[in-house]
């Protein structure tokens, strides 16, 4: 495909390896690249697993350090280098301080489009409205992943120009991928994919919420795939709870779509998300989903009886009894199998290329 004006777009990423951030910042490459400019990413640290359009920039190893004012100093040389005309910022910006000199001295030549990407937003702006005024003083141009993300950001910090634009899949690879290779199981298991942190995907609540359900007596296994910081923790829940046999942790592993299509279903028990990928992607590969109601994401996706179940946060006997429902109501189950695939089709990568050429085109007038 031709250039287009030959624009010269960066998307900064923590990583692309190990959640659905960093598969967002891939996929946003493709749509790019597929749009005519020219792509670079800047990875700031070395975990690359997912397939990126573009040329790469490995922070990490350009750098020869993971000291952030070594990386900050190489960082600044590349983008007074490189000259680029927006730059898509998909990193958690917690640090006042680091934000500051990224904002003011490495971005500030370039349009700049800062991704929230968590209805926690202080993950993303520091903690008043005044130091996010200093930070973003060049910068006002803002894309939630959901709904309810915009609305937030508009309610707490006042910035007016707030986009959001729903996370894509790609309906024809993550069908591809979901057939990549066999799995050699031989029970039924419903499944959780993604980062093992406590403190966002309250899974103390999913394990909890499975040993009082229905599943366990059935022999319906719980697999958890994916790692993170706590693991351990989880590891010795299980064990307190004798579950030992029936709760299996899988590693992570870069293409999980074959575990997701075979499950009976996937759960979310997060205390807040952004968009998840993970509810979109399983729907693609036409496994329903037990969500819980929690902002921000599942209510914009989730149709609650129709690809999936919708049900109370943070309240163990509304999830357990969701569990009870899809394996006891078998025309409920099947219908929302069969309406998962199709549910999402909105979403598939060409409708939300579309939505990303109107705001890069806006933005560059």
């Amino acid at each position: 495909m031709p250039k287009h004006n030959n624009l010269k777009i960066c998307v900064v990423a923590t990583s692309l390896s190990d959640g659905g951030t960093e598969r967002f910042s891939a996929t946003l490459s493709h749509i790019l690249i597929n749009l005519g400019y020219d792509v670079f990413i800047v990875s700031t640290k070395n975990h690359i697993d997912y397939k990126y359009a573009g040329q790469l920039f490995n922070l990490e190893i350009e750098s020869k350090s993971k000291r952030n004012f070594k990386k900050l100093v190489v960082m600044r040389r590349f983008f007074k280098k490189e000259k680029f005309d927006i730059i898509i910022d998909n990193r958690a910006r917690r640090s006042f301080f680091k934000e500051f000199l990224i904002y003011r001295l490495l971005y500030n030549q370039s349009r700049v489009i800062s991704m929230i990407h968590n209805y926690n937003i202080y993950n993303y702006f520091p903690d008043s409205k005044n130091k996010a005024e200093i930070i973003y003083k060049h910068n006002k141009e803002f894309v939630g992943v959901s709904k309810s993300i915009k609305q937030k950001v508009i309610d707490e910090f006042c910035f007016n120009n707030v986009h959001y634009i729903h996370n894509p899949i790609n309906l024809e690879e993550l069908k591809v991928k979901s057939e990549a290779y066999k799995l050699d199981l031989s029970y039924q298991y419903i499944l959780y994919f993604g980062r093992f942190e406590e403190a966002s995907k309250n899974l103390t609540l999913l394990i909890k919420s499975y040993a009082i359900s229905q599943l366990v007596e059935k022999n319906i296994k719980l697999i958890l795939l994916g790692k993170g910081e706590d693991l351990a923790y989880l590891k010795d829940l299980v064990d307190t709870m004798q579950l030992q046999n029936m709760v299996i942790f899988m590693g992570y592993n870069p293409n999980p779509f074959p575990y997701v299509k075979h499950a009976k279903f996937t759960v979310l028990s997060s205390n807040y998300e952004g968009f998840p990928m993970s509810i979109i992607e399983s729907l693609a590969v036409g496994t329903p989903v037990v969500s819980v109601d929690c902002e921000s994401g599942p209510r914009e996706v989730i149709q609650h009886n129709k690809n999936g179940l919708l049900v109370k946060s943070n309240d163990k006997t509304a999830l357990s009894s969701a569990f009870n429902l899809f394996l006891n109501d078998e025309k409920l189950y099947l219908d929302c199998k069969q309406n998962a695939t199709e549910s999402v089709a909105h979403l598939n990568v060409n409708a939300i290329t579309s939505k990303w050429k109107s705001l890069i085109e806006n933005e560059t007038k």
